[in-house]
């Protein structure tokens, strides 16, 4: 599936972070929106067109794992991406037992983000 076709949410409090992703995805060919927040993505209204979210963990208010499960438990979760300085495998276990799709600890490298997202596009219809 040609990846230009695919929109890739980022939801990031960081905003150099938030940039610098958006500008990796756009470069590597994604449709990129960029959120810094959790409730600013949820304001969004209808995602189901978006084909990967990626996710920080730690986001000030509400956090990357709470939305997993708001998404999760709705129905309408894309495939998830977290991205993370935290080390805590109660985290990862959490995040993974939702069903994310991979989980990198900053800093991550490009490629396995990349990678990540390949994983997420050969899922879409």
């Amino acid at each position: 599936m040609e990846t230009g076709k695919l929109v890739v949410a980022v939801v990031e409090n960081d905003a150099g972070m938030l940039k610098a992703l958006g500008r990796l995805l756009r470069a590597a060919g994604y449709m990129a929106q960029l959120y810094a927040s959790a409730e600013q993505y949820l304001q969004r209204g209808d995602h189901s067109h978006i084909a990967c979210l990626i996710l920080d963990i730690d986001l000030g208010g509400l956090s990357g794992i709470e939305l997993q499960q708001m998404l999760v438990g709705a129905g309408n979760a894309p495939p998830i991406v977290f991205v993370t300085s935290q080390i805590d495998g109660g985290m990862e276990a959490a995040a993974q037992r939702l069903g994310c799709l991979a989980y990198l600890r900053k800093p991550f490298a490009s490629q396995d983000l990349l990678a990540a997202l390949q994983q997420a596009a050969a899922h879409q219809p």
